[in-house]
């Protein structure tokens, strides 16, 4: 379990980094700009470490499965982490069509 942990730190450090930040929303962004930016510039750093980490064990699938099978599993997991970013960064966009082409567009790319 521990070996388990350890291989899954950057994931786990980016769930513990969720989990801490949500209840703190509201204290980070009416606390000044510098805390507001420090925060979500280290939340970039963790979404960052989670992308790489979901990139990971799709290049380890993608090598177990073979050559067609493991080129759409890769581009799925690339494309996928893009719209769950988008659908983040986009979730309180007054506009909903914004948001739906947008996410569109990041698939059909």
């Amino acid at each position: 379990m521990l070996t388990f942990l350890k291989q899954e730190k950057l994931l786990l450090l980016a769930l513990l980094a969720a989990l801490v930040v949500f209840p703190l929303e509201h204290w980070l962004l009416h606390s000044g700009q510098v805390i507001a930016l420090a925060g979500g510039m280290a939340l970039i750093a963790f979404i960052v470490m989670a992308s790489m980490s979901v990139a990971h064990h799709a290049e380890l699938l993608a090598e177990k499965v073979g050559d067609p099978y493991g080129t759409m599993i890769l581009t799925l997991a690339a494309v996928l982490v893009e719209v769950v970013i988008l659908a983040i960064m986009m979730s309180n966009e007054a506009s909903p069509t914004l948001v739906r082409d947008t996410i569109y567009s990041a698939v059909i790319f």
